[in-house]
């Protein structure tokens, strides 16, 4: 499940947005039936808006999603970088209603 930080500051990198989540994978009470949770991917993106704002969030991919949802509970309203965020699921914007992308 891909995971959405909204609006992070410019002082966020990668690798503070997997500690970030990890605070609450490194606490997972794993059975011996149950995948490893773990974080595939992490990005930052940059977008800039139609007056020349540039707004950076952060994009997470974790597995398995039930660990994901759990990451979105803890972390919703946590301090990542000395600012609050908010953590939601990424659900991606269709090809189809996407302007930008032919």
């Amino acid at each position: 499940m891909k995971l959405l930080i909204p609006r992070i500051t410019d002082k966020t990198k990668r690798k503070d947005m997997r500690d970030f989540a990890n605070r609450v994978l490194e606490k997972w009470i794993r059975l011996p039936f149950s995948s490893q949770p773990r974080i595939v991917s992490c990005k930052i993106i940059s977008i800039t808006n139609n007056v020349g704002v540039i707004q950076r969030h952060g994009l997470i991919n974790v597995l398995p999603d039930d660990a994901a949802l759990r990451i979105i509970r803890k972390l919703n309203g946590a301090y990542l970088k000395g600012k609050r965020v908010g953590v939601k699921q990424y659900y991606g914007i269709p090809k189809e209603s996407d302007p930008y992308l032919t």
